[in-house]
């Protein structure tokens, strides 16, 4: 007889990214069964890629509305854990205690630091050089779980948002599959996080979205380029033309005359933009279409 869990979460790790769902396929590889998939509310403009997955595959899935009706979901699943990744609200201390093995929550930070819902955002906002992935046990506190399994990653200058989150996504998983066993044998190592050492992310909003060369360094805006990519975008107006910079770096000197001096002296040199209304284009080709 398989394993029944539930999973409750999006797996939109990240705010503004291509959403994939790496967590409940290795799952679904290493033969568990999802009784129900648990999202706080419904996308009906745009519904989730984990949503579309679990309607294929006849997976159970509810848009939970109160605390009395998951208990009533957990009660005729039966399921004697529940794993979680990205679900976006405080889950009560009722709920993570009706699995007889907890709630095992994948978080794309090394907790106890990026505590929160950008922590993927943060890494790259800060000009990390390593991020990664924790696979602990949900504690009513947010993020403040015990850990059970870490593992870092590097952040280059090619390193995308879009690519981070898949790396962490993707490790996150392979963690969560190979601690499960022991997780379900109630003998899994766990080591209590540090609340001294921890930090936390705060919430991306739109107006975070102008890009500031006047009163930033070229560093910190081209990190805000990659952080932003998706939400809440890095805009400005170029040649007359709002424009969103999709691809950009600092420099010590312009490239083009659409590259920005900064507080610091260096320049943002914009190496791909969307103009509004168009499509990503090339620095090169934003000139030549729009130069007079």
């Amino acid at each position: 007889m398989k394993t029944k869990l539930i999973f409750f979460g999006n797996e939109q790790l990240a705010q503004g990214i291509k959403a994939k769902t790496p967590i409940l396929d290795a799952l679904l590889a290493a033969d568990y069964e999802i009784a129900a998939l648990i999202l706080p509310t419904a996308n009906t403009r745009r519904p989730f890629e984990i949503a579309k997955k679990a309607e294929k595959l006849g997976i159970p899935t509810f848009y939970t509305k109160n605390t009395a009706e998951l208990e009533q979901i957990i009660a005729d699943a039966g399921a004697d854990v529940a794993v979680l990744a990205s679900y976006g609200k405080i889950i009560p201390d009722s709920i993570i205690n009706a699995f007889p093995c907890g709630i095992i929550n994948v978080h794309p930070s090394l907790l106890p630091k990026y505590r929160g819902t950008t922590p993927i955002e943060t890494a790259l906002l800060n000009g990390d050089a390593e991020t990664g992935v924790t696979v602990m046990r949900l504690a009513k506190k947010m993020d403040a779980g015990n850990i059970i399994a870490q593992e870092k990653v590097a952040i280059t200058p090619e390193t995308t948002k879009q690519s981070l989150y898949e790396e962490l996504a993707n490790l996150g998983a392979k963690l969560l599959v190979e601690k499960l066993p022991a997780i379900l044998a109630q003998n899994a190592a766990e080591t209590a996080q540090d609340d001294a050492e921890a930090t936390f992310t705060a919430q991306l909003s739109k107006d975070l979205s102008e890009l500031q060369n006047a009163q930033k360094s070229a560093l910190t805006l081209s990190n805000e380029v990659r952080a932003y990519a998706g939400f809440p975008k890095s805009k400005t107006t170029l040649l007359g033309v709002p424009c969103t910079v999709t691809k950009a770096h600092d420099a010590n000197q312009a490239a083009t005359e659409l590259d920005l001096l900064c507080a610091d002296g260096r320049y943002l040199v914009i190496d791909e933009l969307i103009p509004e209304n168009s499509k990503p284009q090339s620095t090169q080709a934003f000139l030549n279409g729009h130069k007079k």
